[in-house]
């Protein structure tokens, strides 16, 4: 085992969640570090919690459900996807030149753009889990797809826009630490996970939705005018959204053509 697995471990557990990390585990000096290969085990664990929640709350009328769930999920990760989410909005809508989008980026308040796609991404998810039939599992393939699927994305995405500049915080990091062997192992490590919990039908439609997002990725990072960290967290909520759509879509069509059988 690599001697810097804890770190691995509890660095790229610490940015996606809110999950308690052992104390002294850093005594002799290492620190943080954010693994890709790592993404979909910790994707896993998310996702584990929220189906053993959805389970829970299955005799819950589905939009109490819904609220409960969108409420423990954005508590379980922080909030940090969300801020990145409503921060990436605010900064593609509102700044106008690169001096006013870096002066947005490094605001910690909200204006009108960022509070209005908190509330409108809030209600697209709660409206999504309290409008389809979902199976537990189905909740670990999107927290799981949504983080694994994530290096592939912010590659492909920049390779539209190689002229887009590294912002010098997370983001800039990151990218430049994600060769091409770390991103082929991720996405490998990521699609197998998936195929061992569900099988391998659901996991052409989910690798297909990556096409769907990466229109609007492109778009906003071509607004926002700088990968950044912030960006990261937009890209693992509209993941999340755009699979919740796509899952919940089939899991209508199979109810359909089951009831017409």
């Amino acid at each position: 085992m690599r001697k810097n697995i804890l770190p691995c471990l509890w660095g790229t557990l610490s940015f996606f969640s809110r999950f308690p990390i052992p104390s002294g585990v850093f005594q002799e000096g290492a620190r943080f570090q954010i693994c890709p290969e790592l993404f979909p085990i910790v994707g896993c664990a998310i996702g584990a919690c929220l189906g053993l929640l959805w389970f829970a709350l299955e005799s819950v009328p589905p939009l109490v459900s819904a609220v409960v769930l969108v409420v423990f999920w954005s508590a379980m990760t922080g909030g940090i996807h969300w801020d990145g989410w409503a921060d990436t909005w605010e900064t593609a809508l509102a700044g106008q030149s690169p001096e006013e989008k870096e002066r947005i980026r490094k605001d910690p308040h909200l204006g009108t753009f960022g509070v209005l796609s908190l509330v409108l991404g809030v209600l697209l998810k709660t409206v999504l889990l309290g409008t389809f039939f979902y199976r537990p599992v189905d909740l670990v393939l999107v927290t799981v797809w949504a983080r694994g699927g994530l290096p592939l994305l912010i590659f492909l995405v920049y390779r539209f826009l190689p002229s887009i500049p590294l912002s010098g915080g997370l983001g800039g990091a990151f990218f430049k630490g994600l060769s091409g062997t770390r991103i082929v192992v991720t996405t490998v490590l990521t699609l197998l996970l998936m195929s061992l919990m569900t099988g391998i039908k659901d996991i052409p439609v989910l690798a297909a939705s990556l096409l769907l997002v990466l229109v609007p990725a492109s778009w906003v990072l071509k607004k926002q005018d700088a990968l950044s960290g912030d960006f990261m967290g937009f890209c693992v909520e509209l993941l999340e959204m755009v699979s919740l759509t796509v899952l919940g879509e089939m899991s209508h069509m199979n109810i359909g053509s089951t009831l017409r059988g």
